[in-house]
């Protein structure tokens, strides 16, 4: 990988950052326009044809590489596109903005545990104590501040989905990786991008439209606000964000890509604060301090050479 790239792969994943930091904050926003079903759907249905009408020639040429991994890259949509959009934009739905930003952002977290779990490297005395710092400063904000409510499990549902999404993006980017090496990005993107859709938006939305579910925006929802949503998450977020991403795990690698998604929180409580009002509470500051220290010690030099391949 030549320096050239290596650096637009990081231009990438700045951008990333800043449009997943938005895309709390206009989930957030949206929930009393769009109901979830229509807003996961519609963002990743326009989204994902145009990205197939660009990337045509590349999926033609690249479909030797493609075929024999078919059955792996529809497992990856599945849980990297398809679950985990719904547990993203549900946790939005569900909870602060602010603080589904930060436990997105353990993100890093989850890549050098399960990298370490699948025979990818090791974890230094900085990487565990990290871990250790990013693990409270998750436990501090979903709890509210309040430990107690973590052993009678009296948790936010939209923080605990949260969460899950932040792992099941973690695997995603560890088989992103090894894809990379044989499929270029584009096409990456366009083959788990339907494979979720197929697999698991578009059967989601059906049912929801079955059982008497509106099949765009609420009743006496706000029109503009639902399909200005809608336009900018699928546009911003979905598919420049996803391509970006993707060709900054290619450039980068996962261990360090996934480091500099702790920037997209940042993103998203000043985004949060200034459009939504929110405001930042003592054991959401103190959450973020004790990710943001973890995350530091996780991506330091020795680390990042030892937690991947």
């Amino acid at each position: 990988m030549t320096g050239g790239s290596r650096s637009l792969g990081t231009l990438a994943l700045i951008a990333t950052a800043a449009l997943w930091g938005s895309n709390h904050v206009v989930a957030r926003a949206a929930r009393d326009a769009a109901p979830l079903p229509a807003l996961v759907f519609w963002r990743w249905l326009p989204a994902v044809i145009i990205l197939t009408v660009i990337a045509w020639p590349a999926l033609q040429r690249g479909w030797p590489d493609i075929r024999p991994r078919l059955w792996e890259l529809t497992i990856g949509g599945v849980f990297g596109v398809g679950l985990f959009s719904y547990l993203l934009i549900g946790g939005a739905y569900q909870s602060p903005a602010i603080e589904v930003g930060f436990i997105n952002a353990t993100t890093p977290v989850w890549v050098v545990l399960l990298g370490v779990m699948m025979g990818g490297g090791q974890i230094t005395r900085a990487g565990y104590g990290g871990l250790a710092l990013a693990f409270i400063g998750t436990i501090l904000i979903i709890s509210k501040g309040d430990p107690v409510r973590v052993a009678g499990l009296q948790l936010s549902l939209g923080n605990l989905w949260s969460l899950l999404a932040a792992i099941f993006f973690a695997w995603f980017s560890i088989r992103v990786r090894e894809w990379s090496r044989a499929i270029e990005t584009l096409p990456l993107t366009v083959v788990t991008a339907w494979a979720g859709l197929v697999v698991v938006l578009f059967p989601v939305y059906v049912i929801w439209i079955v059982r008497g579910g509106p099949w765009f925006a609420w009743t006496d929802a706000d029109m503009p606000i639902a399909l200005g949503a809608i336009a900018y998450t699928g546009v911003g977020p979905t598919m420049l964000g996803n391509v970006f991403y993707l060709y900054g795990v290619a450039t980068n690698g996962p261990t360090r890509a996934a480091g500099f998604l702790y920037l997209s929180p940042l993103c998203t409580a000043m985004f949060s604060i200034v459009w939504l009002g929110e405001q930042l509470t003592w054991y959401q500051a103190g959450g973020i301090a004790a990710i943001l220290t973890g995350l530091v010690l996780l991506s330091r030099p020795e680390q990042d050479a030892k937690a991947m391949p």
